[in-house]
Order: C-alpha cells, then structure tokens, then sequence
C-alpha cells in the first residue's frame, strides 16, 4: 500500500514538474512578445503548429482564461504575473509532495527495519528451543 501511495506522490511530482515547465516556456514566450518590435510573429498552438500573427509587442493585450471559462484583457506584464504565480502555487506543492514522500521514506525505512528485527528475533528463537 506504501508503494502504491509513493508511485502516486512519484507521478505527481513528475506532472508539477512538467507544468513548472510549461509555464517557463510560456513566460520565455511573454518576455519574447514583450520585446518583440512589432510586425508579424508567430505563435506555437501546440505540437509545434506556428500561427503567424500580427503582434503589437509590449503593448499587446492578451486575453486570459481566469477560471471557469471566464476571459479578460490582461496586459503582458500582468498575463506574466499570473504565469509566475501558477509557477509559486506549483512549488509550493511540489515542496509538500516531497516532504510527504520524504515521510513515507521514513515509515518505510523503520518498518523494515521492525521487519529485519522481528526475523532475527525468530531465528535466535528458533535455534534456542
């Protein structure tokens, strides 16, 4: 069950990490459309499918999911704040879900060891009679 409950916290460390990623690259990508002077750029919609766009730069709007579906005009430096507060929130549970696989460690350390007691207490026991 300790096993199961480890490969559990064990995947969802690999998916922070992975969104922790995602959102650095998607921060490179707004530092990119900050400095970007204007003119035609294009923009990854996934799988390495470019749309070229008209980009205004550091003035461009972005329109910014904000949850359940709910849009609003976010200028870029305030769409990257969010991104960077995502990546915080994201930390912040990669921390308790390395500290609860540091305690499982621990569990499972000390009933491996009560096991490797418990075993050698049976075969001194068992020679003794």
């Amino acid at each position: 069950m300790m096993e199961q409950e480890v490969n559990h916290f064990n995947q969802q460390m690999q998916l922070i990490d992975q969104n922790i990623g995602d959102m650095t690259e998607l921060i490179a990508s707004l530092i990119e459309l900050e400095s970007h002077e204007g003119g035609e750029m294009l923009v990854n919609i996934g799988k390495k499918i470019y749309l070229p766009v008209e980009a205004k730069g550091r003035g461009a709007k972005l329109i910014v999911e904000v949850g359940k579906g709910n849009l609003v005009e976010k200028s870029v430096e305030d769409a990257k704040k969010i991104v960077e507060d995502q990546i915080g929130k994201l930390n912040a549970g990669k921390i308790q879900v390395s500290e609860r696989l540091e305690e499982l460690q621990a569990e499972m350390v000390k009933m491996m060891g009560e096991i490797e007691k418990a075993r050698a207490g049976e075969s001194v026991g068992g020679k003794e009679n």
